[in-house]
């Protein structure tokens, strides 16, 4: 992601804490932090435009390209904790990555068909249903303190070659039914207000990322010539 897009979904985030439980504490602008009070970008009456401009005219260079790797390192001089943006929800929330945890209270959570599926149904309206339960889940793991907000999905990758083990998690060969199902999962997933994400959704992966060891060639080698 753009630091600048990492950095606005970040102060999205910074609204968390009016919205949940208040023994989960929040990345940053802890109300019991007294430093937080100094910080423009804490003040939730603010455009969020205003706040990510702020933020952003505070972090060193450094502190920036720390936020763009998958264990978001913390700002303690800023009162921002570390963060994993790694979670994953391509049709139901995933323990595949390091940001989500099943177990105890949250031993699992619905699993959708796969996206091959439900696309060849070609009903938008079930696709944005879909990521709506996914991020009712979502938010709840958040919660109970055994998931995050980020979430790499959809996955909008065209399916060019059945030997691709990724296929089924796509919308298929089809760029406008991928488009149309990538826009309406996505409103799902990050709800309609503006000021506020539910969960933050991030498409995946690369353009034309399509191969899994094919001859001997592995995904994070070969040349994609689109």
């Amino acid at each position: 992601m753009p630091t600048s897009l990492v950095i606005t979904v970040l102060v999205l985030f910074l609204n968390v804490a009016s919205q949940t439980s208040e023994a989960l504490d929040p990345f940053a602008c802890d109300p019991k932090d007294g430093m937080s009070r100094n910080f423009t970008f804490c003040q939730v009456n603010l455009p969020t435009k205003s706040r990510v401009g702020d933020l952003i005219g505070r972090l060193t260079l450094q502190e920036k390209i720390g936020l763009l790797v998958n264990g978001a390192a913390a700002v303690p001089r800023l009162g921002m904790k570390g963060y994993e943006w790694w979670s994953e929800a391509l049709h139901g929330v995933s323990n595949v990555g390091p940001g989500t945890k099943f177990g105890g209270a949250f031993p699992g959570a619905t699993s959708f068909p796969q996206v091959i599926t439900t696309a060849a149904s070609f009903n938008a309206t079930l696709w944005e249903a879909i990521g709506r339960v996914v991020s009712d889940e979502a938010r709840a793991m958040f919660n109970g303190g055994v998931a995050g907000l980020t979430y790499w999905s959809p996955n909008v990758n065209i399916f060019r070659d059945p030997r691709w083990g990724r296929g089924q998690e796509t919308p298929g060969e089809d760029p406008v039914v991928a488009g149309k199902y990538g826009v309406s999962y996505v409103r799902g997933l990050q709800g309609n207000d503006g000021e506020r994400l539910k969960v933050a959704a991030c498409c995946k992966h690369y353009t034309a990322y399509d191969v899994d060891n094919w001859n001997g060639v592995d995904r994070y080698h070969f040349n994609a010539k689109v």
